[in-house]
């Protein structure tokens, strides 16, 4: 994860199950990982005041008396307890950042994480106590994201008239704690206790189990359907093997195989970054007959290696194909792909000669020169749709350079 990627999710969820405009310090932001400035500048959060502050060690909750002057330079300000007796003698010193601090807003934090979980806008206006998150398209359905911190008297007639007003197939409403409610299947609404993983992942998978019991089933014969719970990262380790983790686990499949990797890696590209919603003319798997043999082994391979979890017609409806048409793409959505950063040290040149073990060289054969040339064409798609290194930078094949190993 770059540094510019981090943002303290879970302690700005903290914050917004006490209030929906809440107060973050300086240090508190810092302390996660992040930078403040950042933050304020990507609009997480706004610059605060001193509203609020309440000092460490204060016993009595009290709004303290603060010295901006005397240390100014030093960036301190003076803190001193009202009461008496005062919880400490005189003025205690603390970063002037520490009690300015920062805004911690529902409005800014749900709309960047809206777009971090692929949600589209809300266009019908949501009335308050709801706040608008966002519109989620999947597994067939719009279903109305929104915002409800505390649930009070009457939120099961209020998010009924909600999912009606907002005229979708059902809603997730998201809150601090899940209350008990009476709300029944048929109306297709499902309060969700938000929690957020270190990338600002809401996990609205679970919710939507919820609304959708019978997907699984629907998912292996519905070529138009996503696995949405399924998560993929693409990694490399070169000069040894590359590394596709599906749900976390170590995928047995193509960890030797160049093309079968770049294969995958290209579906994943394009489905990521790509046009058409990912669907991808079948020929740029480049295996040169009209048989199929690519996508056949891609197939062979998710059916052969088992996953936790996930069933032989699950893994092989990984890849869909729109029969007649000749478009395939990988069946997982845009934001559960994930590529690593050692994807960049990936490079394909063709080889003149051979090294066996015994120190003899051999010239390649023909289909390992066609195995280098498709690899380094490959790759160079997968970096015009944003796998990590640049499309110009991969080297045509040439008879001058030499590979560790040949692709195939």
């Amino acid at each position: 994860m770059r540094a510019d990627d981090v943002k303290p999710w879970a302690l700005l969820l903290s914050k917004l199950r006490r209030s929906d405009d809440a107060r973050v310090s300086y240090a508190e932001v810092m302390a996660a990982g992040a930078e403040p400035a950042l933050m304020v500048r990507e609009r997480v959060l706004e610059y605060g005041t001193d509203d609020g502050y309440e000092p460490a060690g204060c016993e009595h909750g009290c709004t303290p008396n603060l010295e901006y002057d005397r240390r100014k330079k030093d960036g301190l300000v003076g803190v001193a307890c009202p009461n008496e007796p005062a919880c400490w003698p005189g003025w205690i010193w603390v970063a002037r950042t520490e009690v300015e601090g920062l805004r911690c807003q529902a409005k800014l934090v749900f709309a960047k994480l809206a777009a971090h979980n692929g949600l589209e806008p809300l266009t019908t206006a949501v009335p308050k106590p709801f706040l608008a998150v966002g519109l989620l398209r999947r597994r067939g359905l719009n279903v109305a994201v929104v915002w409800l911190r505390a649930p009070k008297l009457g939120f099961e007639q209020l998010c009924r008239g909600l999912r009606s007003d907002l005229g979708v197939d059902g809603m997730i409403v998201l809150v601090a704690k899940r209350p008990p409610t009476s709300l029944a299947a048929t109306d297709r609404i499902v309060p969700f206790e938000l929690t957020l993983d270190a990338r600002g992942g809401m996990d609205l998978v679970r919710a939507l189990e919820e609304l959708t019991p019978d997907y699984r089933t629907r998912v292996v014969a519905d070529q138009t359907l996503d696995l949405d719970y399924v998560k993929v990262r693409f990694a490399t380790r070169p000069g040894d093997r590359h590394v596709l983790e599906i749900n976390g686990h170590d995928f047995g499949g193509c960890r030797k195989s160049d093309l079968k990797f770049l294969r995958l890696l290209l579906l994943a590209a394009a489905r990521k970054n790509g046009k058409d919603d990912g669907w991808i003319d079948k020929s740029r798997l480049r295996d040169g007959s009209d048989k199929d043999p690519a996508l056949n082994d891609l197939r062979v391979d998710l059916a052969k290696y088992d996953l936790p979890g996930l069933s032989e017609e699950e893994r092989k409806a990984l890849l869909r194909v729109q029969r007649g048409e000749g478009l395939i793409r990988l069946g997982v959505p845009p934001e559960n792909i994930e590529f690593d950063e050692s994807l960049a040290r990936l490079e394909f040149v063709a080889t003149t000669t051979t090294v066996k073990k015994d120190g003899t060289k051999t010239k390649p054969t023909k289909k390992q020169e066609e195995g280098l040339q498709n690899a380094a064409v490959l790759l160079r798609d997968c970096r015009r749709l944003g796998a990590p290194g640049e499309a110009d930078a991969v080297k045509t094949p040439s008879t001058r350079g030499r590979s560790t190993r040949s692709a195939t």
